[in-house]
């Protein structure tokens, strides 16, 4: 369920103002004054100032490697603006080459641009810098599955879950892996950890729901989604599936409310054959009822 599988993981590193040394030059405590003015207006969400501020950081002192740290990752997160970050964000790893901080971002950077190869290389320089960091580990995994090495994404995967129990998308992306390989008693093992650890999250609910829909278990697909839908309401992937297991059941009054509540919250987005294929149960249903 890519919707709501894949969510950005934005990594929420502390800012705290940097204080100027002594004895450092004037260049440089000039521009650590603008990078902290930077970061305050960043967290005031005043983002066209602050990226002005951390470019005249960087210029005024081309050495301060953690003012193109962060104008790397406004760049990226905030603004979208891919190729600009890469450049900031190599800037910082020439001048510190163990910035862990910048490999990561970097990483994330070059994900968004679909370089899988690169990526997995930055998130495995991360790692050396930090092994113990669970959403490198997970990152690295993405890639791997991108680039088909499967096993090195499963054992990323497990890693990820290693470094932080409670880490929902790590699980998530693990036990999909094992659905995609119709590993069904895998996956359905990982996704009840899932949601076992980190019982808010809907996406969990959601792929266990699934992977028995797969097994023919649709009363417990359906308690799984159930508990998805409660979690997030207006997910209309969770509404389409969730009324496409009520059919397989053969209940369909509850096949019924739930694809017409999916149809009226479907995105723009929607894919065409699904909303389609909806309307087409809905008009049979309806006639059903109608007889």
């Amino acid at each position: 369920m890519k919707q709501i599988l894949v969510r950005l993981l934005v990594l929420a590193f502390l800012v705290p103002a940097v204080a100027p040394l002594a004895g450092c030059n004037r260049e440089r405590n000039e521009s650590i004054r603008m990078m902290n003015k930077g970061l305050a207006l960043y967290r005031a969400q005043r983002t066209p100032e602050a990226i002005k501020e951390l470019e005249e950081a960087v210029r005024t002192d081309p050495k301060n490697d953690k003012a193109y740290l962060y104008l790397g990752m406004i760049q990226y997160q905030r603004l979208g603006d891919l190729g600009t970050a890469e450049k900031n964000l190599r800037r910082a790893i020439e001048l510190k080459a163990d910035a862990f901080e910048a490999h990561y971002h970097l990483g994330a950077t070059l994900s968004r641009k679909d370089e899988w190869k690169a990526a997995a290389g930055e998130f495995e320089e991360a790692l050396k810098l930090r092994p113990d960091h669970a959403e490198s580990h997970l990152r690295l995994g993405y890639a791997m599955e991108q680039l088909d090495k499967y096993d090195r994404a499963q054992e990323a995967f497990h890693e990820a879950i290693r470094a932080n129990p409670r880490l929902p998308e790590a699980y998530n992306a693990l036990g999909n892996l094992y659905r995609r390989f119709e590993k069904y008693s895998h996956a359905a093992q990982v996704l009840k950890n899932a949601v076992e650890n980190n019982p808010g999250y809907a996406a969990n609910y959601h792929d266990l729901g699934l992977v028995y829909q797969e097994q023919k278990r649709f009363d417990d697909a359906i308690s799984q989604l159930e508990k998805a839908r409660t979690l997030d309401p207006s997910n209309p992937t969770i509404l389409f599936n969730l009324g496409m297991t009520y059919l397989a059941a053969k209940n369909g009054m509850k096949a019924l409310d739930n694809l017409r509540a999916y149809v009226g919250r479907r995105t723009a987005s929607e894919d065409a054959i699904r909303v389609q294929t909806a309307r087409d149960i809905i008009t049979r249903l309806e006639a059903g009822l109608a007889q």
